[in-house]
């Protein structure tokens, strides 16, 4: 069996190397999609402005599986942060008037 690492060299893999492959990709894939899923309809969610939505949008749809991540491990607290600051300066203004 040969490994290769280009794909002019894809037409030698037989269809028991493919499985393999496939096996070793699609849990990935499936734990990719749930990671952006989740992390798109949490990020939709908060009650921030716009632009820092698309920010944490784009990391997350175009940093893959690493993008997702970030944004829960860091990205989540801080938007929540914000949201909450938000809802503490429209409570003041509200209460001046």
């Amino acid at each position: 069996m040969t490994i290769s690492y280009g794909f002019g060299d894809l037409y030698e893999l037989t269809g028991m190397d493919m499985r393999i492959i496939l096996m070793a990709l699609v849990p990935i894939l499936i734990v990719q999609a749930i990671l952006l899923i989740t992390a798109l309809v949490s990020i939709i969610k908060k009650q921030v402005p716009i632009e820092d939505k698309i920010i944490w949008i784009i990391i997350s749809v175009f940093v893959n599986i690493i993008g997702p991540i970030v944004y829960f491990a860091v990205g989540a607290s801080k938007l929540e942060q914000k949201a909450v600051e938000l809802e503490e300066k429209r409570e003041q203004e509200t209460r001046q008037q």
